[in-house]
């Protein structure tokens, strides 16, 4: 069992030395808070997809809605055509969704576009309350908060389909190379170019670099938050 510091270390993604032999080529998902050193790859991936569908359903949901309002609005210019405007829309989403949630090889893909849509709609939704924000409305602040996070969570949920192992998860099997690992290490991702590494929390410092993207591993303003000094 992980103590409380090393748990925040996987909530936060942060990793620090590579793993020894070829495990460091393999990818793991960055950004998927709470999960425990001693879960496996598989459960990880499993847990991952789970919430990655109840957010590509909720996505659906609203750009269904979205759509049923398009089709009220140009109702009167496009009389019964218009229902098509949110019936294919519904149709789609629907269908992509319940093959995503049951892993179908033809949803990968379309489930990524779907978040990727919902992304980019509720940033434009944040841009408007932003500019409400300026203008001095205060009622927007929370419309503001809520745009910005979900459009946030919908992309990092889009990303995760770049992940070389989420997505042989998705088609196949995720392997297990936790049983490699020696005392003192866990598995945790990079958050810069999702490779997986075993990290020990004991030895890591802001002086850290991915030995694949030679990114930073710890941002400035959490190392002087937990009061790290580089090295």
């Amino acid at each position: 069992m992980t103590s409380s510091f090393d748990t925040s270390i996987l909530d936060w993604g942060l990793v620090a030395h590579s793993m020894a032999g070829d495990r460091s080529e393999d990818i793991v998902l960055a950004g998927s808070g709470g999960q425990q050193a001693s879960m496996t790859l598989s459960t990880l991936f499993t847990q991952t997809h789970r919430s990655t569908s109840l957010v590509l359903a909720i996505d659906s949901l609203i750009i269904v809605l979205i759509a049923y309002d398009l089709a009220l609005v140009s109702e009167v210019f496009l009389g019964q055509l218009s229902h098509l405007i949110w019936a294919i829309p519904l149709f789609a989403t629907t269908s992509t969704w319940f093959s995503y949630r049951s892993r179908k090889s033809w949803a990968y893909w379309p489930g990524a576009i779907i978040l990727t849509l919902a992304s980019l709609l509720f940033l434009l939704l944040f841009i408007l309350n932003l500019y409400y924000v300026i203008l001095g409305s205060v009622g927007s602040i929370l419309f503001l908060l809520i745009m910005g996070y979900a459009s946030y969570s919908s992309f990092n949920r889009m990303r995760y389909h770049f992940s070389p192992l989420y997505k042989q998860g998705y088609h196949t099997f995720v392997s297990t190379p936790e049983a490699n690992l020696m005392d003192g290490e866990m598995l945790a991702a990079c958050p810069n170019c999702m490779a997986v590494l075993a990290i020990r929390p004991d030895l890591l410092s802001p002086a850290d670099t991915c030995p694949h993207c030679k990114n930073p591993l710890v941002s400035r303003d959490l190392a002087s938050r937990h009061g790290w000094e580089e090295e």
